[in-house]
């Protein structure tokens, strides 16, 4: 398990924890991004670019430091 900032473009991973502050947490949970959720690393660079679904979602970087994940299978 890693932030998702240590994971390349391309890279699929399945979330595993959300080390935010309950409403931040609650916020990224109504984003799609929750525990056992598959999204891609779309960019990774001064901000985190990630594809959940059909979307996609910006987050800065120490957001994304704050979730963790596993590498995965593409879906």
């Amino acid at each position: 398990m890693a932030p998702l900032t240590s994971f390349a473009h391309g890279i699929h991973v399945q979330l595993a924890f959300l080390g935010l502050e309950p409403a931040m947490a609650q916020r990224m949970r109504e984003l799609g991004l929750r525990e056992g959720t598959q999204v891609a690393i779309l960019q990774n660079s001064d901000k985190l670019i990630l594809r959940v679904s059909d979307s996609r979602i910006g987050l800065r970087r120490e957001l994304a430091m704050c979730i963790f994940g596993s590498p995965a299978v593409a879906l």
